[in-house]
Protein backbone atom coordinates (compact mmCIF):
# COMPACT_ATOMS: atom_id res chain seq x y z
CA UNK A 1 0.00 0.00 0.00
CA UNK A 2 3.02 2.45 0.81
CA UNK A 3 4.32 1.52 -2.70
CA UNK A 4 1.13 2.20 -4.83
CA UNK A 5 0.71 5.79 -2.41
CA UNK A 6 4.22 6.78 -3.22
CA UNK A 7 3.85 5.57 -6.66
CA UNK A 8 0.39 7.12 -7.27
CA UNK A 9 0.84 10.64 -4.33
CA UNK A 10 0.71 13.24 -6.84
CA UNK A 11 -2.26 11.64 -8.48
CA UNK A 12 -4.06 10.91 -5.04
CA UNK A 13 -3.50 14.36 -4.46
CA UNK A 14 -5.29 15.41 -7.48
CA UNK A 15 -8.02 13.18 -6.45
CA UNK A 16 -8.30 14.92 -3.49
CA UNK A 17 -8.72 18.36 -5.18
CA UNK A 18 -11.35 17.03 -7.58
CA UNK A 19 -13.22 15.86 -4.55
CA UNK A 20 -12.98 18.50 -2.49
CA UNK A 21 -14.28 20.47 -5.03
CA UNK A 22 -16.94 18.77 -6.14
CA UNK A 23 -18.50 17.84 -2.45
CA UNK A 24 -17.61 20.94 -0.54
CA UNK A 25 -20.93 22.41 0.61
CA UNK A 26 -22.61 20.26 -1.88
CA UNK A 27 -26.10 19.97 0.04
CA UNK A 28 -26.12 24.18 -0.02
CA UNK A 29 -24.25 24.86 -3.63
CA UNK A 30 -26.08 25.12 -6.62
CA UNK A 31 -28.53 26.91 -4.85
CA UNK A 32 -31.85 25.40 -5.00
CA UNK A 33 -33.04 22.08 -5.72
CA UNK A 34 -34.10 21.91 -8.92
CA UNK A 35 -36.99 19.62 -10.27
CA UNK A 36 -34.87 17.53 -12.41
CA UNK A 37 -32.62 16.76 -8.69
CA UNK A 38 -35.54 16.33 -6.70
CA UNK A 39 -37.24 13.53 -9.17
CA UNK A 40 -34.49 11.81 -8.92
CA UNK A 41 -34.14 11.39 -5.18
CA UNK A 42 -37.69 11.10 -4.85
CA UNK A 43 -37.59 8.11 -7.19
CA UNK A 44 -34.26 6.43 -6.05
CA UNK A 45 -35.98 6.30 -2.84
CA UNK A 46 -39.20 4.91 -4.36
CA UNK A 47 -37.53 1.95 -6.38
CA UNK A 48 -35.56 1.34 -2.94
CA UNK A 49 -38.66 0.79 -1.06
CA UNK A 50 -41.08 -0.19 -3.03
CA UNK A 51 -39.85 -1.40 -6.25
CA UNK A 52 -41.40 0.81 -8.42
CA UNK A 53 -41.07 4.55 -9.41
CA UNK A 54 -43.23 7.56 -8.62
CA UNK A 55 -45.23 6.39 -11.58
CA UNK A 56 -46.00 2.79 -10.81
CA UNK A 57 -43.40 1.68 -12.88
CA UNK A 58 -41.65 -1.00 -12.28
CA UNK A 59 -37.47 -1.32 -12.62
CA UNK A 60 -38.13 0.94 -15.77
CA UNK A 61 -35.19 2.12 -17.99
CA UNK A 62 -37.21 5.24 -18.77
CA UNK A 63 -38.68 8.02 -16.95
CA UNK A 64 -41.46 10.62 -18.38
CA UNK A 65 -41.81 13.95 -16.76
CA UNK A 66 -43.06 15.78 -19.68
CA UNK A 67 -43.10 13.13 -22.67
CA UNK A 68 -38.74 13.06 -22.29
CA UNK A 69 -38.22 9.55 -21.33
CA UNK A 70 -35.10 9.98 -19.99
CA UNK A 71 -32.74 7.10 -19.11
CA UNK A 72 -33.14 6.06 -15.31
CA UNK A 73 -29.60 4.41 -14.55
CA UNK A 74 -29.17 7.97 -12.30
CA UNK A 75 -32.37 7.09 -9.84
CA UNK A 76 -30.49 3.36 -9.02
CA UNK A 77 -26.77 4.90 -8.85
CA UNK A 78 -28.42 7.02 -6.29
CA UNK A 79 -30.43 4.42 -4.15
CA UNK A 80 -27.19 3.35 -2.11
CA UNK A 81 -26.45 7.42 -1.32
CA UNK A 82 -29.70 7.78 -0.24
CA UNK A 83 -30.18 4.52 1.86
CA UNK A 84 -26.94 5.58 3.73
CA UNK A 85 -27.18 9.19 3.92
CA UNK A 86 -30.62 9.71 4.10
CA UNK A 87 -33.11 12.29 2.49
CA UNK A 88 -31.47 15.03 1.93
CA UNK A 89 -30.39 17.35 -0.51
CA UNK A 90 -26.62 16.04 0.06
CA UNK A 91 -27.23 12.66 -0.56
CA UNK A 92 -29.21 13.04 -4.23
CA UNK A 93 -26.16 14.54 -5.78
CA UNK A 94 -23.20 13.00 -4.22
CA UNK A 95 -23.07 10.41 -6.89
CA UNK A 96 -22.20 12.58 -9.61
CA UNK A 97 -20.07 14.33 -7.57
CA UNK A 98 -17.74 11.36 -7.20
CA UNK A 99 -18.01 10.34 -10.11
CA UNK A 100 -17.07 13.26 -11.19
CA UNK A 101 -14.03 13.24 -9.20
CA UNK A 102 -13.14 10.35 -10.18
CA UNK A 103 -13.21 10.84 -13.55
CA UNK A 104 -9.92 12.58 -12.94
CA UNK A 105 -8.07 9.42 -12.60
CA UNK A 106 -10.17 8.13 -15.85
CA UNK A 107 -8.46 10.75 -17.72
CA UNK A 108 -4.97 9.99 -15.88
CA UNK A 109 -5.03 7.08 -17.22
CA UNK A 110 -6.14 7.16 -20.94
CA UNK A 111 -3.19 10.06 -21.06
CA UNK A 112 -0.62 7.89 -19.95
CA UNK A 113 -1.44 5.02 -21.87
CA UNK A 114 -1.34 7.37 -25.36
CA UNK A 115 1.53 9.28 -24.03
CA UNK A 116 3.18 6.98 -21.77
CA UNK A 117 4.31 10.20 -19.90
CA UNK A 118 3.11 10.39 -16.32
CA UNK A 119 3.02 14.31 -15.83
CA UNK A 120 1.46 15.30 -18.91
CA UNK A 121 -1.36 12.41 -17.21
CA UNK A 122 -1.11 14.08 -14.23
CA UNK A 123 -1.59 17.95 -16.14
CA UNK A 124 -4.47 16.58 -17.84
CA UNK A 125 -6.03 15.10 -14.64
CA UNK A 126 -5.35 18.39 -12.69
CA UNK A 127 -7.23 20.44 -15.57
CA UNK A 128 -10.13 18.31 -15.50
CA UNK A 129 -10.06 18.47 -11.76
CA UNK A 130 -10.45 22.56 -11.46
CA UNK A 131 -12.71 22.21 -14.67
CA UNK A 132 -15.56 24.74 -14.14
CA UNK A 133 -17.71 23.24 -17.12
CA UNK A 134 -17.01 20.11 -15.27
CA UNK A 135 -17.25 21.07 -11.43
CA UNK A 136 -20.61 23.10 -12.00
CA UNK A 137 -22.00 20.12 -13.48
CA UNK A 138 -20.81 17.27 -11.23
CA UNK A 139 -22.31 19.19 -8.55
CA UNK A 140 -25.68 19.67 -9.85
CA UNK A 141 -26.73 15.81 -10.20
CA UNK A 142 -25.84 15.33 -13.75
CA UNK A 143 -26.53 11.83 -15.11
CA UNK A 144 -24.19 13.23 -18.10
CA UNK A 145 -21.30 13.01 -15.29
CA UNK A 146 -22.16 9.47 -14.69
CA UNK A 147 -22.23 8.74 -18.02
CA UNK A 148 -18.91 10.53 -18.44
CA UNK A 149 -17.17 8.15 -16.31
CA UNK A 150 -17.91 4.99 -17.34
CA UNK A 151 -16.87 6.24 -20.96
CA UNK A 152 -13.97 7.17 -19.72
CA UNK A 153 -13.09 3.63 -17.89
CA UNK A 154 -14.77 2.08 -20.85
CA UNK A 155 -12.00 4.15 -22.98
CA UNK A 156 -9.15 3.37 -21.23
CA UNK A 157 -9.58 -0.53 -21.07
CA UNK A 158 -10.34 -0.09 -24.95
CA UNK A 159 -6.85 1.56 -25.17
CA UNK A 160 -5.37 -0.84 -23.02
CA UNK A 161 -6.43 -4.03 -24.90
CA UNK A 162 -4.60 -2.61 -27.93
CA UNK A 163 -1.54 -2.73 -25.90
CA UNK A 164 -1.81 -5.90 -23.30
CA UNK A 165 -4.25 -7.82 -26.31
CA UNK A 166 -5.62 -9.33 -23.06
CA UNK A 167 -9.16 -10.29 -23.33
CA UNK A 168 -10.60 -9.36 -20.07
CA UNK A 169 -9.67 -5.46 -21.16
CA UNK A 170 -11.82 -5.80 -24.03
CA UNK A 171 -14.69 -7.17 -22.08
CA UNK A 172 -14.97 -5.28 -18.95
CA UNK A 173 -14.51 -1.90 -21.89
CA UNK A 174 -17.65 -3.44 -23.70
CA UNK A 175 -19.44 -3.65 -20.02
CA UNK A 176 -18.61 -0.21 -18.83
CA UNK A 177 -19.39 1.77 -22.14
CA UNK A 178 -22.65 -0.05 -22.58
CA UNK A 179 -23.45 0.95 -18.54
CA UNK A 180 -22.83 4.64 -19.91
CA UNK A 181 -25.51 4.20 -22.34
CA UNK A 182 -28.31 3.73 -19.57
CA UNK A 183 -27.73 7.06 -17.94
CA UNK A 184 -27.69 9.35 -21.17
CA UNK A 185 -28.69 9.11 -24.67
CA UNK A 186 -25.75 10.59 -26.14
CA UNK A 187 -23.46 7.80 -25.77
CA UNK A 188 -25.84 5.40 -28.02
CA UNK A 189 -23.84 8.02 -30.84
CA UNK A 190 -20.76 8.52 -29.57
CA UNK A 191 -19.34 5.46 -28.51
CA UNK A 192 -19.31 3.42 -31.28
CA UNK A 193 -18.27 6.82 -33.19
CA UNK A 194 -15.38 7.03 -30.38
CA UNK A 195 -14.07 3.69 -30.53
CA UNK A 196 -14.59 3.32 -34.68
CA UNK A 197 -12.05 6.03 -34.42
CA UNK A 198 -9.72 4.79 -31.88
CA UNK A 199 -9.41 1.49 -34.02
CA UNK A 200 -8.82 3.57 -37.09
CA UNK A 201 -6.06 5.26 -35.18
CA UNK A 202 -4.22 1.92 -34.07
CA UNK A 203 -5.17 0.04 -37.36
CA UNK A 204 -6.36 -3.02 -35.34
CA UNK A 205 -8.84 -4.31 -37.32
CA UNK A 206 -8.92 -7.95 -36.04
CA UNK A 207 -11.89 -9.89 -35.86
CA UNK A 208 -12.08 -9.63 -31.76
CA UNK A 209 -12.13 -6.08 -31.57
CA UNK A 210 -14.64 -6.01 -34.95
CA UNK A 211 -16.95 -8.27 -33.46
CA UNK A 212 -16.93 -5.62 -30.01
CA UNK A 213 -16.87 -3.06 -31.75
CA UNK A 214 -20.43 -4.31 -33.54
CA UNK A 215 -21.72 -5.51 -30.48
CA UNK A 216 -21.53 -1.80 -28.91
CA UNK A 217 -23.31 -0.13 -32.44
CA UNK A 218 -26.04 -3.44 -32.52
CA UNK A 219 -26.59 -2.36 -28.62
CA UNK A 220 -26.86 1.13 -29.31
CA UNK A 221 -29.26 0.42 -32.50
CA UNK A 222 -31.42 -1.45 -30.41
CA UNK A 223 -32.10 0.88 -27.71
CA UNK A 224 -32.82 3.56 -29.98
CA UNK A 225 -35.03 2.13 -31.46
CA UNK A 226 -37.40 2.29 -28.80
CA UNK A 227 -39.70 4.58 -29.24
CA UNK A 228 -38.74 5.95 -25.94
CA UNK A 229 -35.24 6.23 -26.19
CA UNK A 230 -36.43 8.68 -28.64
CA UNK A 231 -38.42 10.96 -26.63
CA UNK A 232 -35.89 13.81 -25.37
CA UNK A 233 -34.29 13.87 -28.69
CA UNK A 234 -37.92 13.69 -30.69
CA UNK A 235 -38.54 17.16 -28.85
CA UNK A 236 -35.42 19.41 -29.39
CA UNK A 237 -33.99 17.11 -32.78
CA UNK A 238 -33.17 19.16 -35.76
CA UNK A 239 -36.12 16.90 -37.47
CA UNK A 240 -38.67 18.56 -35.26
CA UNK A 241 -37.49 22.22 -35.36
CA UNK A 242 -39.80 25.20 -36.13
CA UNK A 243 -37.49 26.80 -38.91
CA UNK A 244 -36.05 23.38 -40.22
CA UNK A 245 -40.25 22.87 -40.77
CA UNK A 246 -40.62 25.75 -42.14
CA UNK A 247 -37.96 26.16 -45.14
CA UNK A 248 -38.69 22.55 -45.95
CA UNK A 249 -42.95 22.74 -46.07
CA UNK A 250 -43.33 26.12 -47.03
CA UNK A 251 -40.14 27.92 -48.73
CA UNK A 252 -40.76 25.99 -51.69
CA UNK A 253 -43.75 27.57 -52.22
CA UNK A 254 -41.96 30.93 -51.74
CA UNK A 255 -39.70 30.44 -54.85
CA UNK A 256 -42.63 31.24 -56.78
CA UNK A 257 -44.80 28.83 -59.26
CA UNK A 258 -43.54 26.64 -61.75
CA UNK A 259 -39.64 26.37 -59.83
CA UNK A 260 -40.37 23.37 -58.45
CA UNK A 261 -36.41 22.19 -59.41
CA UNK A 262 -35.15 25.07 -57.59
CA UNK A 263 -37.32 24.49 -55.05
CA UNK A 264 -35.79 21.27 -54.57
CA UNK A 265 -32.30 22.44 -55.51
CA UNK A 266 -32.07 24.75 -52.45
CA UNK A 267 -34.65 23.22 -49.49
CA UNK A 268 -34.81 19.62 -49.91
CA UNK A 269 -34.01 17.42 -47.23
CA UNK A 270 -30.52 16.65 -47.45
CA UNK A 271 -29.39 20.10 -47.57
CA UNK A 272 -31.36 21.72 -45.25
CA UNK A 273 -30.83 19.52 -42.57
CA UNK A 274 -26.87 19.15 -43.45
CA UNK A 275 -26.86 23.29 -42.90
CA UNK A 276 -28.53 23.76 -39.63
CA UNK A 277 -26.46 20.39 -38.57
CA UNK A 278 -23.32 22.50 -39.34
CA UNK A 279 -24.43 25.62 -37.90
CA UNK A 280 -25.21 24.23 -34.56
CA UNK A 281 -22.20 22.52 -34.26
CA UNK A 282 -19.95 25.19 -35.79
CA UNK A 283 -21.27 27.14 -32.79
CA UNK A 284 -19.77 24.05 -30.03
CA UNK A 285 -16.48 25.56 -31.45
CA UNK A 286 -17.04 29.04 -30.95
CA UNK A 287 -15.73 31.92 -28.35
CA UNK A 288 -18.70 32.91 -27.46
CA UNK A 289 -19.79 29.51 -26.38
CA UNK A 290 -16.58 28.77 -24.34
CA UNK A 291 -16.27 32.47 -22.94
CA UNK A 292 -19.35 34.33 -23.26
CA UNK A 293 -21.30 33.36 -19.54
CA UNK A 294 -24.66 34.14 -21.15
CA UNK A 295 -24.57 31.84 -24.63
CA UNK A 296 -24.20 28.29 -22.82
CA UNK A 297 -27.42 26.64 -21.95
CA UNK A 298 -29.25 26.17 -19.67
CA UNK A 299 -28.42 28.57 -17.21
CA UNK A 300 -29.06 26.24 -14.44
CA UNK A 301 -25.47 24.60 -14.95
CA UNK A 302 -23.94 27.85 -16.14
CA UNK A 303 -21.78 30.75 -13.31
CA UNK A 304 -22.48 33.90 -13.42
CA UNK A 305 -19.19 35.88 -15.14
CA UNK A 306 -17.52 32.95 -16.12
CA UNK A 307 -17.59 31.18 -19.52
CA UNK A 308 -17.47 27.69 -19.19
CA UNK A 309 -14.20 27.42 -19.95
CA UNK A 310 -11.19 30.03 -18.31
CA UNK A 311 -9.52 32.20 -20.55
CA UNK A 312 -6.45 30.13 -19.62
CA UNK A 313 -8.62 26.93 -20.51
CA UNK A 314 -8.68 28.01 -23.84
CA UNK A 315 -4.89 29.21 -24.32
CA UNK A 316 -3.93 26.13 -23.27
CA UNK A 317 -6.27 24.79 -26.28
CA UNK A 318 -4.95 26.94 -28.83
CA UNK A 319 -1.78 26.01 -27.63
CA UNK A 320 -2.06 22.16 -27.80
CA UNK A 321 -3.58 22.59 -31.22
CA UNK A 322 -0.47 23.94 -32.54
CA UNK A 323 1.49 20.76 -30.18
CA UNK A 324 -0.92 18.61 -32.76
CA UNK A 325 -0.05 20.83 -35.55
CA UNK A 326 3.57 20.63 -35.32
CA UNK A 327 3.00 16.57 -34.39
CA UNK A 328 4.67 16.83 -30.83
CA UNK A 329 1.67 15.28 -29.46
CA UNK A 330 -1.04 12.50 -30.47
CA UNK A 331 -3.75 13.84 -32.82
CA UNK A 332 -6.05 11.17 -31.37
CA UNK A 333 -7.61 13.80 -28.58
CA UNK A 334 -8.22 16.38 -31.33
CA UNK A 335 -10.16 13.86 -33.19
CA UNK A 336 -12.50 12.61 -30.35
CA UNK A 337 -12.72 16.26 -29.71
CA UNK A 338 -14.56 17.30 -32.84
CA UNK A 339 -16.61 14.01 -32.45
CA UNK A 340 -17.79 14.66 -28.80
CA UNK A 341 -20.38 17.51 -30.09
CA UNK A 342 -21.79 15.82 -32.72
CA UNK A 343 -25.61 14.22 -30.35
CA UNK A 344 -25.43 18.00 -29.21
CA UNK A 345 -25.26 19.76 -32.76
CA UNK A 346 -28.29 17.10 -33.86
CA UNK A 347 -30.80 19.57 -31.51
CA UNK A 348 -31.67 23.44 -31.33
CA UNK A 349 -33.68 23.75 -27.97
CA UNK A 350 -31.47 25.17 -25.40
CA UNK A 351 -28.69 25.02 -27.79
CA UNK A 352 -25.53 25.41 -27.61
CA UNK A 353 -25.75 23.49 -24.83
CA UNK A 354 -23.28 22.86 -22.39
CA UNK A 355 -24.94 19.74 -20.68
CA UNK A 356 -25.05 18.15 -24.13
CA UNK A 357 -21.94 18.81 -24.83
CA UNK A 358 -19.80 17.77 -21.53
CA UNK A 359 -18.20 14.82 -23.47
CA UNK A 360 -15.55 17.81 -24.98
CA UNK A 361 -14.57 18.74 -21.36
CA UNK A 362 -11.91 15.54 -21.28
CA UNK A 363 -10.31 15.71 -24.39
CA UNK A 364 -10.30 19.90 -24.02
CA UNK A 365 -8.33 19.20 -20.88
CA UNK A 366 -5.84 16.62 -22.66
CA UNK A 367 -4.67 19.16 -25.73
CA UNK A 368 -4.97 22.15 -22.68
CA UNK A 369 -1.95 19.42 -20.73
CA UNK A 370 -0.40 19.04 -24.62
CA UNK A 371 -0.65 23.35 -24.71
CA UNK A 372 0.58 22.99 -20.94
CA UNK A 373 3.43 20.89 -22.09
CA UNK A 374 4.80 22.36 -25.11
CA UNK A 375 4.84 25.68 -23.53
CA UNK A 376 6.91 24.53 -21.00
CA UNK A 377 9.26 22.88 -23.43
CA UNK A 378 10.08 25.75 -24.91
CA UNK A 379 11.51 27.72 -22.17
CA UNK A 380 13.30 24.05 -20.42
CA UNK A 381 15.45 25.69 -17.89
CA UNK A 382 13.06 29.11 -16.67
CA UNK A 383 11.26 28.21 -13.64
CA UNK A 384 9.71 31.12 -13.11
CA UNK A 385 7.91 30.42 -15.93
CA UNK A 386 6.59 27.22 -15.33
CA UNK A 387 5.47 28.86 -12.26
CA UNK A 388 3.71 31.65 -13.38
CA UNK A 389 1.56 29.64 -15.97
CA UNK A 390 0.85 27.65 -12.35
CA UNK A 391 0.19 31.19 -11.31
CA UNK A 392 -2.07 32.21 -13.92
CA UNK A 393 -4.21 29.07 -13.48
CA UNK A 394 -4.39 29.24 -9.65
CA UNK A 395 -5.74 33.19 -10.46
CA UNK A 396 -8.19 32.35 -12.87
CA UNK A 397 -9.74 29.49 -10.94
CA UNK A 398 -10.00 31.55 -7.65
CA UNK A 399 -12.24 34.01 -9.18
CA UNK A 400 -14.49 30.85 -10.75
CA UNK A 401 -14.71 29.96 -7.24
CA UNK A 402 -15.88 33.81 -6.14
CA UNK A 403 -18.19 33.90 -8.54
CA UNK A 404 -19.81 30.43 -8.06
CA UNK A 405 -19.98 30.91 -4.29
CA UNK A 406 -20.66 34.18 -3.66
CA UNK A 407 -22.63 35.76 -6.91
CA UNK A 408 -24.48 32.17 -8.49
CA UNK A 409 -26.79 32.38 -5.01
CA UNK A 410 -27.93 35.74 -6.42
CA UNK A 411 -27.87 35.66 -9.83
CA UNK A 412 -29.06 32.37 -11.15
CA UNK A 413 -31.70 30.51 -8.85
CA UNK A 414 -34.60 31.54 -10.62
CA UNK A 415 -33.30 27.93 -12.70
CA UNK A 416 -32.83 25.81 -9.68
CA UNK A 417 -36.58 26.09 -8.09
CA UNK A 418 -35.16 28.13 -5.25
CA UNK A 419 -37.85 28.46 -2.78
CA UNK A 420 -39.27 24.99 -3.38
CA UNK A 421 -37.68 23.45 -0.66
CA UNK A 422 -38.36 25.99 1.70
CA UNK A 423 -42.31 26.06 1.41
CA UNK A 424 -42.12 22.22 1.50
CA UNK A 425 -40.78 22.31 4.95
CA UNK A 426 -43.10 25.02 6.07
CA UNK A 427 -46.03 23.24 5.18
CA UNK A 428 -44.87 20.46 6.94
CA UNK A 429 -44.82 22.42 10.30
CA UNK A 430 -48.54 23.74 9.04
CA UNK A 431 -49.85 20.28 8.10
CA UNK A 432 -51.50 19.57 11.12
CA UNK A 433 -53.23 22.99 11.68
CA UNK A 434 -55.19 22.82 8.43
CA UNK A 435 -57.94 20.47 6.90
CA UNK A 436 -57.05 21.33 3.54
CA UNK A 437 -54.27 23.06 1.90
CA UNK A 438 -54.21 24.29 -1.59
CA UNK A 439 -50.90 24.06 -3.64
CA UNK A 440 -50.00 25.97 -7.25
CA UNK A 441 -48.10 24.25 -9.62
CA UNK A 442 -46.05 27.39 -10.61
CA UNK A 443 -43.08 27.00 -11.88
CA UNK A 444 -43.34 23.54 -11.23
CA UNK A 445 -45.69 20.74 -9.10
CA UNK A 446 -44.71 21.08 -5.75
CA UNK A 447 -45.59 17.25 -4.71
CA UNK A 448 -41.27 15.65 -5.28
CA UNK A 449 -40.36 18.38 -2.76
CA UNK A 450 -43.10 17.71 0.07
CA UNK A 451 -42.85 13.98 -0.78
CA UNK A 452 -39.02 13.59 -0.71
CA UNK A 453 -38.21 16.12 2.50
CA UNK A 454 -40.82 15.71 4.32
CA UNK A 455 -40.78 12.13 4.77
CA UNK A 456 -43.86 10.54 2.79
CA UNK A 457 -44.11 6.79 2.75
CA UNK A 458 -43.46 6.21 -1.18
CA UNK A 459 -45.88 3.65 -1.64
CA UNK A 460 -48.76 5.56 -0.21
CA UNK A 461 -48.02 8.74 -1.28
CA UNK A 462 -47.40 8.05 -4.95
CA UNK A 463 -50.97 5.79 -5.29
CA UNK A 464 -52.07 9.04 -4.67
CA UNK A 465 -49.24 10.89 -6.94
CA UNK A 466 -49.93 8.08 -9.61
CA UNK A 467 -53.08 10.07 -10.62
CA UNK A 468 -51.49 13.57 -11.30
CA UNK A 469 -51.58 12.97 -15.28
CA UNK A 470 -55.39 13.48 -15.20
CA UNK A 471 -55.53 16.81 -13.73
CA UNK A 472 -55.91 18.04 -9.93
CA UNK A 473 -55.16 15.29 -7.19
CA UNK A 474 -54.59 15.02 -3.58
CA UNK A 475 -53.13 13.49 -1.22
CA UNK A 476 -53.67 13.36 2.73
CA UNK A 477 -54.93 17.16 3.24
CA UNK A 478 -52.65 18.09 0.37
CA UNK A 479 -54.65 19.47 -2.45
CA UNK A 480 -52.72 19.67 -6.35
CA UNK A 481 -54.21 22.21 -8.52
CA UNK A 482 -53.16 23.65 -12.15
CA UNK A 483 -53.79 27.34 -11.00
CA UNK A 484 -51.14 30.23 -10.80
CA UNK A 485 -52.94 31.91 -8.18
CA UNK A 486 -55.39 29.32 -6.42
CA UNK A 487 -56.38 31.99 -3.48
CA UNK A 488 -58.76 33.73 -6.00
CA UNK A 489 -61.54 31.14 -5.83
CA UNK A 490 -60.65 28.86 -3.02
CA UNK A 491 -61.79 31.59 -0.22
CA UNK A 492 -64.98 32.43 -1.65
CA UNK A 493 -65.88 29.08 -0.72
CA UNK A 494 -67.09 28.48 3.17
CA UNK A 495 -67.02 24.23 3.17
CA UNK A 496 -63.65 24.37 4.50
CA UNK A 497 -63.05 26.27 7.84
CA UNK A 498 -59.24 25.68 8.26
CA UNK A 499 -57.87 26.42 4.49
CA UNK A 500 -53.96 27.35 3.34
CA UNK A 501 -53.31 28.74 0.21
CA UNK A 502 -50.04 28.13 -1.95
CA UNK A 503 -50.01 31.24 -4.53
CA UNK A 504 -47.00 31.99 -7.54
CA UNK A 505 -45.29 34.69 -7.48
CA UNK A 506 -47.06 38.10 -8.03
CA UNK A 507 -50.78 36.60 -6.68
CA UNK A 508 -50.58 39.02 -3.55
CA UNK A 509 -50.45 41.80 -5.20
CA UNK A 510 -53.14 41.15 -7.22
CA UNK A 511 -55.49 40.44 -4.69
CA UNK A 512 -58.05 41.74 -2.55
CA UNK A 513 -57.99 39.08 0.09
CA UNK A 514 -55.70 41.81 2.34
CA UNK A 515 -58.98 43.26 2.83
CA UNK A 516 -60.89 40.35 3.86
CA UNK A 517 -61.16 39.75 8.09
CA UNK A 518 -61.54 36.17 7.89
CA UNK A 519 -58.25 35.82 5.56
CA UNK A 520 -55.03 36.10 7.05
CA UNK A 521 -51.18 36.71 4.88
CA UNK A 522 -48.89 34.23 6.14
CA UNK A 523 -46.10 35.72 3.95
CA UNK A 524 -43.48 35.19 1.21
CA UNK A 525 -41.26 32.09 0.24
CA UNK A 526 -38.42 34.00 -0.76
CA UNK A 527 -35.39 33.12 -2.98
CA UNK A 528 -31.62 33.91 -2.22
CA UNK A 529 -31.92 37.14 -3.55
CA UNK A 530 -34.94 38.60 -1.97
CA UNK A 531 -37.40 38.22 -4.75
CA UNK A 532 -40.58 36.30 -3.97
CA UNK A 533 -41.24 32.75 -5.14
CA UNK A 534 -44.86 31.51 -3.32
CA UNK A 535 -47.20 33.40 -1.63
CA UNK A 536 -49.14 31.92 1.58
CA UNK A 537 -52.81 32.80 2.61
CA UNK A 538 -54.29 31.48 5.71
CA UNK A 539 -58.57 31.13 6.93
CA UNK A 540 -58.96 29.35 10.24
CA UNK A 541 -63.09 29.60 11.68
CA UNK A 542 -63.37 28.20 14.99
Amino acid sequence: MKDFIKKYKYLLLVFLLAFVLRVYKLGTFPVGFQNDEVKVGWNALSILKTGKDDRGNRFALYYNSFGDYRPTGIFYIDIPSIALLGRNVFAVRFPSALLGALSVISLFLIVLQISKKKNLALIAALLLAISPWHISTSRATSEVVISLFFTLCGLYLFLKYFSNRSIRYLISSIILLAISYFFYPAPRILIPLFTGAIIIYYCKWTRTVLVSWGGLVLLAGILTLNPQSRGRFTQVSIFNDLNVQYELTRMPFEEGPGKVFIARLFHNKPIVYARYFVNEYANYFSADFFLNPDVAKPARYATVGVGILTYVELGLLILGLISIAQKKSSWLPLLLLLLAPIPAALTTEDAPNLHRALFMVPFICIIGAFGFDWLRSLFPKKRIIHTSLYIVLFLNFIFYLHMYYVHNPVHLNLYRNDGASQVALKLNSLQSSYDKILLTDVPDELYPWIAFLTGKDPAKFNADAIKRDKGDWSTENYYFTGLRCPSRDAFTKPDVKRLLVVDAEGCATESNLINRSDVVFLGKILRSDGTEVYNLWSRIEK
